[in-house]
């Protein structure tokens, strides 16, 4: 607890409230009112293609309609949370702080676990945060783009909010977690956000053309199924639809998650520091 308390001093500075935590609000607020302009005739084009109905008012109607906006770029939130992770587990590298975190406490797992912990619930509190400003920017613009939002405070609705919740704020710890164990492993936070937003942008998509596996079982593939709520959902991130379940998308974004903490507290501890 001396760990996560003493992260959280330093996610609470304002930099990093208004680098990343609003980031993530700006970015999906954004896209929500994209979302309701095109659905009110705008020319918008949200998928950048030709279609003019990539988003309509009947669908932004339905139950989930308050949440359809951000769970269809809610790999985009999962790059912001990669920054986050690798700028903060790298840092303590680049400005020597990990030596005098030893110091004081020297069972590094109880500092690693500390500040991971720390770091999941700012992102956790980041996508609430998220959720209420596109919900509530929604309703706002739901009249003007002859959307009924009757449905949203349904039960139905309600329990699609509470879900949306559940999936962005794990598809968002998939690639922090990738990108944390990065960190760890180059001590570099260059490194670790290049790498880790070209594997999850651009990286696996072109080698997915060419393994057909990756394509659905990778990293990236987990974000956008677990984003959308598995097969069936509108693809994250302009992406192609999802090919894998909602329940084989979570067991394998728990596994990844698991595996790159596990190669993180290994690492961390049977290294030695130096600076």
């Amino acid at each position: 607890m001396r760990a996560f308390r003493s992260e959280w001093v330093k996610l609470s500075r304002r930099n990093t409230l208004l680098g990343f935590g609003g980031a993530m609000v700006g970015f999906a607020v954004l896209f929500t009112v994209l979302a309701f302009v095109n659905a009110g005739g705008g020319s918008v084009d949200l998928d950048g293609g030709e279609s003019e109905d990539f988003v309509t008012a009947a669908m932004l109607s339905l139950p989930e309609g308050s949440v359809f906006a951000i769970t269809s770029v809610g790999g985009f939130l999962g790059i912001i949370a990669l920054a986050l992770f690798a700028s903060n587990l790298a840092g303590e590298f680049n400005k020597g702080t990990i030596r005098m975190l030893f110091v004081t406490e020297p069972n590094r797992l109880k500092v690693l676990a500390g500040k991971v912990a720390a770091l999941i619930s700012f992102v956790a509190v980041g996508v609430a945060a998220t959720l209420v400003a596109t919900i509530g920017i929604g309703a706002l613009l739901a009249p003007g783009a002859g959307v009924e939002t009757a449905a949203w405070w349904s039960s139905d609705g309600l329990a699609a909010i509470g879900s949306a919740y559940v999936n962005l704020t794990g598809a968002a710890l998939v690639p922090a977690l990738i990108a944390a164990t990065i960190a760890v492993l180059t001590r570099s936070s260059a490194i670790a956000i290049s790498v880790g937003a070209a594997w999850f942008i651009l990286g696996e998509a072109l080698l997915g053309t060419f393994w057909d596996s990756l394509a659905e079982w990778g990293p990236a593939a987990v974000t956008n199924a677990l984003a959308v709520g598995g097969a069936g959902g509108a693809g994250a991130m302009g992406g192609a639809p999802p090919v894998i379940v909602y329940s084989t998308a979570a067991l394998l974004a728990l596994g990844y998650g698991i595996l790159s903490v596990a190669i993180s507290a290994t690492v961390l501890a049977r290294r030695d520091v130096t600076s």
